[in-house]
């Protein structure tokens, strides 16, 4: 069995047809190309798959008429029997295969490599190549896997399907307000400072009053140092009232 690959996280439905797409390339439900459901692409079925397989090695054997149509089909994304059974082989990334990957992928990987060199060690290689297909559930040989390609039946586009809500808007009951609380009155904005304005604010603060001066308060700041801070206030309050009556 295949390994999910990495890249895009998934969705957790199909667009499609809103059933789980499963882990693989394609929608396990509707079988949409679940990278892009809206292209038309869908998985090839297991039956139509190996009749392909099948009929690419019988077509094989004639191998300049097997060249020559392969020569005009590659550029659509089809080996000579894929066109018949109108399948297409793309990327896994859901883009376009170029016509230069188209012939790896046939010629080199599932011809030469899985078809000749399988030959020569056991006739079971091309089986196991083509038998692949049931034990994947993307539908791939194992020269899919090693070239990285899926091989799509092209349908109409399909519609996406509208996500249907279990209830109408008019059903859901909206908690009440939240009760207001008191009002705030809004701070004024400060008005821009000027020069003017900061001449008006420094007049109307009050003058802080002068320091008085003396030269006993002079010589008592020298001799701080040597007295006690009780001493210090209580001579130093006594020349300022002396100051004041006197002045």
């Amino acid at each position: 069995m295949s390994t999910p690959r990495p890249g895009a996280l998934r969705a957790e439905h199909c667009p499609v047809c809103e059933e789980y797409p499963g882990v693989g390339a394609f929608c396990s439900s509707c079988g949409v190309l679940a990278s892009h459901p809206t292209s038309g692409d869908y998985a090839a079925p297991y039956v139509r798959r190996l009749v392909g397989e099948l009929l690419d090695l019988l077509i094989f054997l004639l191998l300049p008429i097997w060249l020559y149509w392969m020569w005009h089909t590659s550029r659509d994304g089809q080996s000579p029997a894929k066109s018949l059974l109108d399948l297409y082989v793309i990327a896994e990334s859901g883009q376009p295969i170029t016509p230069q990957r188209m012939w790896v992928r046939e010629l080199v990987i599932k011809r030469l490599l899985l078809g000749l060199v399988g030959y020569l060690f056991t006739l079971l290689g091309p089986i196991i190549n083509a038998g692949w297909i049931l034990m994947n559930p993307d539908r791939q040989c194992v020269h899919d896997r090693m070239v990285g390609t899926l091989v799509v039946v092209r349908r109409e586009a399909p519609v996406l399907a509208e996500r249907k809500s279990g209830f109408d808007q008019e059903d859901v009951k909206l908690p009440p307000p939240a009760p207001r609380g008191p009002r705030v009155k809004p701070i004024p904005p400060a008005p821009p400072v000027t020069a003017q304005s900061e001449v008006e604010s420094a007049q109307s603060q009050p003058r802080a009053k002068p320091v008085p001066t003396s030269p006993e308060l002079d010589a008592l700041e020298l001799e701080r140092p040597t007295l006690s801070q009780t001493e210090y206030e209580r001579r130093r309050r006594s020349l300022l009232k002396q100051l004041d009556e006197t002045g």
